[in-house]
């Protein structure tokens, strides 16, 4: 069986982060999983003192989290591109993307300043690409209506926060979304034990979006 995590930080963008690439490879390699996708944060503290930098400059400082990791891997692991976005006006309800491409970002205006999910969750499905809520239930979040998600993290396994994963795993059932877990890892001590199993490795976002739509895999819970 094949681990990806489907939620992970570093601090070469990720405001709220402290673990760098070399850490997060060694970590996860030895945590025996085959692919990270890399979501670093897009929300009103990523750019910190580059706010005032255009946006495609603001894309090249967002892509180092992805690049350091991939540079870090040394081929040892695959590494995946994804986001995970607060929009200035609903902060902080997190949205974690998948299929996303640096080439997507560059030709769109700052996500953060979409009035809602109501304009993100088309932008995002027009192309092609999959948008779940990261811990939906978490105090401080409002959970999102179910026709603008494909799914939502039915486990994050942060251990600084309680996302009432009980309550997150229900809603899932009721609404016929699909579940997800993922570490949320931020912390040099932190343990990789979330994501998604399955019986082939998901080398590309193509490989990865297709596993989601047609639920062939097994969340991970620890």
């Amino acid at each position: 069986m094949y681990k990806t995590e489907m939620h992970c930080h570093s601090k070469h963008v990720s405001a709220c982060a402290q673990a760098d690439a070399e850490l997060i490879i060694e970590k996860y390699l030895e945590a025996g999983y085959t692919t990270i996708v890399s979501t670093e944060h897009i929300n009103s503290a990523t750019f910190g003192g580059k706010k005032d930098l255009p946006w495609q400059d603001k894309v090249t400082h967002y892509m180092t989290g992805y690049n350091k990791l991939v540079e870090a891997a040394k081929g040892r692991i695959h590494i995946l591109f994804g986001a995970e976005i607060a929009m200035n006006k609903t902060a902080p309800n997190d949205f974690l993307v998948y299929g996303i491409t640096e080439e997507f970002l560059r030709s769109i205006d700052d996500p953060r300043q979409l009035a809602n999910i109501n304009e993100l969750s088309p932008l995002i499905r027009e192309n092609n690409m999959m948008i779940f809520q990261a811990h939906p239930f978490r105090v401080g979040m409002t959970i999102s209506s179910p026709s603008r998600l494909d799914g939502i993290e039915i486990a994050n396994l942060n251990p600084w926060h309680d996302s009432y994963n009980d309550i997150a795993q229900a809603w899932a059932k009721r609404n016929n979304l699909i579940g997800i877990t993922g570490t949320d890892f931020h912390n040099p001590d932190h343990t990789p034990k979330g994501g998604i199993m399955t019986d082939y490795p998901i080398t590309d976002n193509e490989t990865l979006l297709k596993t989601l739509r047609e639920n062939t895999f097994t969340p991970i819970f620890g």
